[in-house]
C-alpha cells in the first residue's frame, strides 16, 4: 500500500499513517483514494477516468475546473446523456465485509439531487433505477448502486450506464464503502413517555400545554393528577365532534391529526367506512396525481414552534415494480419541491453464485422523505415542514408520480403535524 501511495510515505510512523488513513490518501499514481474508517474497514474510491472501457474513452469529456474539484487531477467525465460502460477493479477491499457500491458524482450547473439513472452489471438482463442521490459532507452527491459481501481484496465489476435523463451528470469515481447497518424504526406510542425530574404535581403540570385547561374541555376528559392527565393527553383523543385527532409530545408541545374527508378533494377519491381505524373512514386513490388542502387554526399548534407535517397512508401502487420512483410534492403557495418515496428504496445485491436477483432495504438514511412504520400499523412520510403561524395556516400540497402512472393502491388515513 506504502509503495502504492501517490506521495512517499515510507517515513511516516505507524501512528501517522493511521491518522492518513482516516482523511485518505492518493495511490496508484493518483487514481484510487484510500482511506479507513473509524471501524478499520477500508474504503477505496477510484477515479472515473481509470474505470472507463476504451468504448467510453474513444469519446471521453473530462472537466476539471475550481466549480467541480475533485481529488483527482483529471476531473470528472461528462458522459452528456450518453450511455458509458465501466470496468471497476479493487485492490483493497476488507475481507468478509459488506459494501456498498455508489457512483459519485455533481450536476452541471444544477444542484438539484432527483436524477433518473439507469444502469445494470454486463451480464444482467434486466436495468435497475435511481431517483434521488444523497449529499455527501465534501460537497458531492452519490448513488448507491449495489450491495455486496467482499470475500477478498481484489473484485472486478462491469457496470453499464445510461445517462439519457440526466444530461448534466459529471462523474468524479466509483466508490466501494463498507455498509453500516441501519435498525428499521418503527415510531411507538411509549416513545412519548418521558418522567420529568421530580413526580411532584407542579412538575408534572409544567410539561403539559399553557391552555390545557381548555384543552380536556374539548373531549371532557377525566383525570385525578397531572401525571395522568399527561398520558392522556400523550395518547390523545378525537376532538370536533370526531374530525380531527389531539395529542401532545413528549416535551409537552401540541400534535394535531387531521382525517383525509379534510385534506382531499372527495370527488377525486374512493371513500371507505372503516370503523376500525382513528376516524372510521379512509380514501383510495384512483389517480395519477391529487392533492392536499387544509387550514390550520393557530391555537391547535404550539406557538414558535417548527412543525412537520406527515401523510399517514398504507398500501403500494399496484403498477409499482422494481423502478420504484419517487413522488414529487410542490408547495404551491411557496413552489418549493421535495421528493418522497411511498416505499422504501431498495439496492440491488450482488450474489456472486446466485442467479435471481435480491434486493436489501437501501443503507441511504440521510434522504428526506423516506416512509416509516408506525406502532398503530399505517406507514407515514414527511411531506411539509412550516414554522407555526401567529395566524390560521394554510396548507396546498400537490402529489404527482414522475412515470405518471397510476397511484392506485394507496389508501389515506389522514395528514398529522408534530413538532420537530
Amino acid at each position: 500500500m506504502l509503495l502504492n501511495a501517490a506521495v512517499p510515505l515510507n517515513d511516516s510512523s505507524e501512528s501517522e499513517m493511521k491518522m492518513l488513513l482516516l482523511k485518505g490518501i492518493l495511490i496508484n499514481s493518483g487514481k484510487t483514494w484510500l482511506s479507513r474508517n473509524m471501524n478499520g474497514y477500508n474504503c477505496e474510491l477510484i477515479s472515473i477516468a481509470k474505470c472507463l472501457t476504451p468504448s467510453a474513452s474513444e469519446s471521453q469529456h473530462f472537466i476539471s475546473s475550481p466549480e467541480y474539484t475533485s481529488r483527482f487531477a483529471v476531473g470528472c467525465y461528462e458522459p452528456l446523456g450518453g450511455n458509458f460502460i465501466t470496468c471497476i477493479e479493487t485492490q483493497f477491499l476488507s475481507p468478509q465485509t459488506m459494501y456498498t457500491v455508489n457512483l459519485v458524482f455533481k450536476r452541471k450547473n444544477s444542484k438539484d439531487q432527483y436524477i433518473g439513472l439507469e444502469y445494470k452489471l454486463v451480464e444482467e438482463e434486466h436495468s435497475s433505477y435511481l431517483f434521488v442521490s444523497d449529499e455527501r459532507d465534501d460537497g458531492w452527491l452519490t448513488l448507491e448502486l449495489y450491495q455486496f459481501s467482499s470475500h477478498q481484496q481484489k473484485i472486478k465489476l462491469e457496470i453499464v450506464f445510461y445517462s439519457k435523463y440526466c444530461p448534466d451528470l459529471l462523474v468524479e469515481s466509483i466508490e466501494f464503502r463498507p455498509l453500516e447497518k441501519v435498525e428499521d424504526e418503527v415510531l411507538r406510542v411509549e416513545d412519548v413517555d418521558m418522567k420529568p425530574e421530580s413526580d411532584t404535581e407542579e412538575n408534572w403540570k409544567q410539561k403539559l400545554p399553557i391552555d390545557y385547561e381548555e384543552i380536556v374541555r374539548w373531549h371532557s376528559v377525566q383525570w385525578r393528577t397531572m401525571k395522568e392527565l399527561y398520558y392522556i393527553l400523550c395518547e390523545g383523543f378525537l376532538i370536533n365532534d370526531g374530525k380531527e385527532w389531539f395529542s401532545i409530545a413528549k416535551d409537552g408541545k401540541k400534535c394535531l391529526m387531521l382525517p383525509a374527508k379534510a385534506i382531499l378533494k372527495e370527488k377525486e377519491w374512493e371513500w371507505k367506512l372503516k370503523p376500525e381505524t382513528r376516524f372510521g373512514q379512509v380514501a383510495d386513490c384512483v389517480s395519477k396525481r391529487f392533492g392536499i388542502t387544509c387550514k390550520i387554526s393557530a391555537k391547535m399548534l404550539s406557538p414558535q414552534t417548527k412543525y412537520t407535517s406527515y401523510l399517514v397512508y398504507s398500501g403500494q401502487p399496484h403498477e409499482k415494480n422494481d423502478i420504484n420512483p419517487p413522488l414529487q410534492v410542490v408547495n404551491i403557495y411557496s413552489e418549493e419541491k421535495c421528493n418522497i418515496f411511498l416505499s422504501a428504496p431498495k439496492t440491488p445485491v450482488i450474489n456472486w453464485n446466485e442467479e435471481e436477483k435480491t434486493f436489501n432495504p437501501s443503507s441511504r438514511t440521510k434522504i428526506k422523505g423516506l416512509p416509516k412504520l408506525r406502532s398503530d400499523g399505517w406507514m407515514e412520510v414527511q411531506v411539509h415542514d412550516f414554522q407555526t403561524p401567529e395566524s390560521d395556516y394554510s396548507i396546498y400540497l400537490r402529489f404527482s408520480s414522475y412515470d405518471m402512472k397510476s397511484l392506485k393502491g394507496i389508501t389515506v388515513l389522514g395528514l398529522e403535524f408534530r413538532p420537530i
